[in-house]
């Protein structure tokens, strides 16, 4: 499993062939060190996976863990089946992570809860939430992609049903409940989920609802999670669609909508929505000129959490891509660029296999752990780079 630390450095062409050779770097990391680390080490003996593991890629064997790290592994596994590393191995886990999900992680109405116990298989915290359901979807939908069958398909089918039937505002065309019981609030992170869901499960299950409920979702992000006086997406807003005291700009969701409406556009057949360029400069206006990203600033602009996290740049990386993939030749170097930052910041000091999930406003790491969650950015963003690559290339 040792896996050859090459330094970035070493690739100086910022065009076409320099982007090639990193995702050439980068699928070598991830079939060579990721998934044998995650594989080997992150598995709860049957039980589901773990939720982290310590900074040498130990596992940490607490027996708690978020619905939505079961989910995301089922992802990162299914993810490695398509494409083609250790397929039996990989399938085995995916089938294995949608037992956990099942046995687990369900609640009796179709919909998931939030924690579980690995050892007992039972909710710690039961209520519905549409965060973790909407990754509970987005898990099914790349298991059936897999190859996992009758089971994805059904359970997939089931939660979808559970999603619109428990959790739709009928009142408010596109709006979902975050959780139940619900609260005085509407947040947009569990909406822009649920649409990355539906538009795989579309994809995965041919399901035309799902499709539906991405049309939606994108009308209810334009009209309602949008401030085009400030011209930026907002993140939590009051029930009655007013201020909020905890409302702010995450960069790291101004990016990840990006690729969103990219890929909304690639599976309907139409045009990318006007929004997404409102939300990129946004974002770049949100980057530091050295390519790092605040975890969130105020709704003036102002530094509000000084820390860095991977996923910030996955983002970024992943929105870039999606320029690339559109046509934009000019988004080569800095998607080249952001993957430098992604990679220095984040993989190269890291065990092999694994990442520093954060750092200080310095650049400093202040990880304690290695999240399992943060495997599900890095491994779509490394995906994304593989696409981009094809097309690129011709």
């Amino acid at each position: 499993m040792a896996f050859l630390k090459k330094r970035i450095s070493t690739i100086e062409d910022t065009g076409t062939a320099g982007l090639c050779r990193r995702a050439e770097l980068a699928r070598s990391w991830m079939f060579e060190a990721s998934f044998p680390l995650w594989s080997e080490n992150g598995v709860a003996d049957g039980r589901g996976f773990w939720e982290s593991l310590d900074l040498h890629g130990r596992p940490l064997e607490n027996p708690v863990s978020r619905v939505r790290v079961q989910a995301r592994q089922v992802f990162v596994f299914a993810l490695a089946n398509r494409m083609g590393w250790q397929p039996k191995r990989s399938l085995e886990l995916v089938r294995a992570g949608l037992r956990t999900l099942h046995r687990a992680c369900r609640r009796e109405d179709g919909l998931y809860g939030r924690t579980i116990d690995l050892n007992s298989q039972e909710l710690l915290d039961d209520r519905a939430d549409l965060y973790d359901s909407a990754f509970a979807l987005l898990a099914h939908a790349w298991a059936l992609r897999a190859g996992a069958g009758a089971e994805a398909l059904a359970g997939g089918m089931a939660l979808s049903m559970a999603i619109d039937q428990r959790l739709r505002c009928l009142h408010n065309r596109g709006r979902y409940l975050e959780r139940l019981p619900a609260t005085d609030r509407v947040e947009q992170n569990p909406h822009m989920h649920l649409l990355e869901a539906s538009q795989a499960w579309h994809e995965a299950a041919r399901d035309q609802r799902s499709l539906l409920r991405s049309q939606e979702l994108v009308g209810l992000m334009e009209s309602r999670f949008i401030d085009r006086e400030l011209a930026g997406l907002r993140e939590v807003l009051a029930e009655d669609w007013g201020p909020h005291e905890d409302d702010r700009f995450e960069a790291g969701h101004q990016y990840e909508w990006v690729w969103l409406l990219h890929e909304h556009a690639r599976i309907c057949g139409g045009r990318v929505s006007p929004a997404a360029a409102l939300l990129y400069r946004k974002a770049r206006e949100l980057t530091l000129p050295n390519g790092r990203l605040y975890l969130s600033h105020t709704l003036q602009g102002d530094i509000r959490e000084p820390v860095h996290r991977c996923w910030g740049l996955t983002e970024a990386l992943k929105a870039q891509l999606a320029l690339v993939c559109s046509g934009n030749t000019g988004s080569i170097a800095v998607a080249n660029e952001i993957f430098d930052r992604l990679w220095a910041d984040h993989i190269q000091g890291a065990v092999s296999g694994g990442w520093l999930d954060r750092l200080d406003a310095s650049g400093t790491s202040v990880s304690n752990d290695m999240p399992a969650s943060t495997g599900y950015h890095i491994h779509l963003a490394i995906s994304e780079l593989l696409r981009a690559e094809k097309v690129v290339k011709g």
